[in-house]
């Protein structure tokens, strides 16, 4: 769907077959019957952006819709079985400044309307309100928040970190259970990767209150991406719940890592992350792959130097044994048995400015994370990509993408860094990783001037770019590729 979606529009559709997907109306029809109804526009939003759309049906058969208006509020219509609007479009998010994203919501039976949705603006939250429209006119008009909510905008969760994805049902006794996707990360012990989060309230009506029986709870304490998760209360009030998961699944990670002198140190240490061993400071650490395998899944990886010059730490301590001592692959890593590590290799040529670029700095970890993604998804749309350099990255195609910049310097030739040509590699690079669909994850170092440039950099990369330096969390609306977050991490 494009950008200049002006209306929320409701189709029912009554398929009683295996291909059955959302019934909305109690019909009696036989399994080889299709029954379809003119779609009934919910609302004409004219230049609004009116999106991300969530329904329900009451006992009398009523529907409920609830969206997102510009991503800024959540606006909600309730429309009889005749498709006859009862309430016409009311925003139901309290007046300031929000960034709504995914609402859901589920009927209970009292006919009470219960809605999540994440709201970006600041620290990510994930809020709860719930409505009884029951106490407006229903004379087809917009009603307001105040006279249609029984539970007033609440938060369910509000840490450090990223949230989204919020879904929910009830049990018998009317008590809500939400699940979501979140990068909080008390321990450190997932990277900050998404994981699922489940939390259990008791909707108060009388009191406009809720009360949290279970606070947010970690359903998935295993290393790997999660995400997307739904939520089913069955009838004996078992929690059903579903979500993406990378366990079973394949990895890919490829690092472009800076050969400047200045990274002599991070040189020695970079194989201990990947491969596991004691770093040069002394304390041991697993690996990155070892513990990903612990979780079952199948982890690729390969390890490119920018330029044509390998620093000698690439061959001793921890790397010892995995210097190729020349360019990439011309064929994937899986596709025979045990052919799961491309090991250290040079990379002479990366992409800027959708041309071929080599710098002579080995600093240009921005080209080089672009390379790796156009190696996926070119320009021209081609999988796998052939972007103009000599060689290119061959990704295994049934796996995760992941490209690694590792630097402490700008993006492009080095310090100083926050120049017009860092930013715009940076652009290129996150818009291309995200239309190739390669997840970009940063690891920086203390940098010239400080870490907060190199990190912001990174930020810029792995969620949008903002315009201004700063190591915050970035607000990325979505509403074009140059601010849709990459949905990736900095460490």
């Amino acid at each position: 769907m494009n950008q200049k979606i002006k209306s929320v529009s409701l189709a029912s559709i009554m398929v009683l077959s295996v291909m059955s997907s959302l019934l909305i109306a109690s019909v009696s029809v036989s399994a080889s019957t299709v029954v379809i109804t003119e779609a009934i526009q919910i609302v004409d939003g004219g230049t609004s952006s009116d999106q991300q759309a969530a329904v329900g049906s009451d006992s009398s058969g009523n529907v409920h819709v609830v969206w997102t208006r510009n991503n800024l509020h959540l606006y909600y219509s309730m429309i009889s079985p005749r498709g006859e609007t009862l309430i016409d479009a009311t925003q139901i998010t309290n007046s300031g400044l929000h960034k709504i994203w995914h609402p859901d919501l589920v009927v209970d039976e009292y006919d009470r309307i219960h809605v999540v949705w994440a709201d970006k603006a600041g620290q990510h939250a994930i809020m709860y309100t719930a409505l009884s429209p029951w106490a407006a006119p229903m004379d087809g008009m917009a009603s307001d928040d105040g006279t249609i909510t029984a539970i007033d905008d609440s938060i369910i969760s509000r840490r450090s970190q990223n949230r989204d994805w919020p879904a929910l049902d009830i049990d018998s006794q009317n008590n809500v259970h939400i699940v979501w996707q979140d990068n909080y990360d008390e321990l450190g012990r997932f990277f900050n990767q998404p994981q699922i989060y489940y939390s259990m309230i008791q909707p108060d009506i009388g009191s406009g209150a809720i009360v949290t029986l279970f606070d947010d709870t970690l359903l998935t304490p295993i290393i790997g991406h999660k995400g997307h998760p739904d939520v089913v209360v069955d009838a004996n009030d078992y929690v059903q719940i579903a979500w993406d998961d990378t366990r079973g699944g394949k990895v890919e990670l490829a690092f472009i890592v800076d050969t400047s002198g200045s990274m002599y140190s991070e040189w020695a240490d970079i194989c201990t992350v990947i491969y596991g061993g004691n770093f040069a400071s002394g304390p041991y650490f697993q690996g990155i792959k070892p513990m990903l395998e612990e979780g079952n899944m199948t982890v690729y990886e390969t390890i490119y130097g920018l330029g044509n010059t390998l620093p000698g730490a690439a061959s001793s301590g921890n790397c010892q044994g995995y210097n190729k001592n020349t360019g990439p692959r011309t064929t994937p890593l899986g596709q025979t048995p045990g052919d799961d590590s491309g090991g250290i290799r040079k990379l002479p040529g990366t992409i800027y400015n959708g041309n071929t670029y080599s710098g002579y700095s080995g600093e240009d970890w921005g080209p080089g994370s672009n390379w790796a993604c156009l190696s996926w998804k070119d320009s021209a749309g081609n999988v796998p990509g052939n972007p103009p350099t000599q060689s290119d990255h061959r990704w295994n195609p049934n796996a995760t993408k992941i490209v690694i910049p590792v630097s402490d310097e700008g993006p492009k030739d080095g310090d100083p860094s926050q120049q017009a040509d860092d930013k715009a590699a940076i652009q290129e690079a996150h818009d291309n990783c995200l239309l190739a669909g390669v997840i970009p994850v940063g690891l920086y170092g203390q940098g010239y001037g400080g870490a907060g440039n190199i990190q912001s950099h990174f930020m810029d990369l792995v969620q949008c770019p903002n315009g201004i330096v700063s190591t915050q969390t970035r607000n990325c609306p979505g509403n074009t590729l140059a601010n849709t977050d990459a949905g990736g991490q900095a460490y």
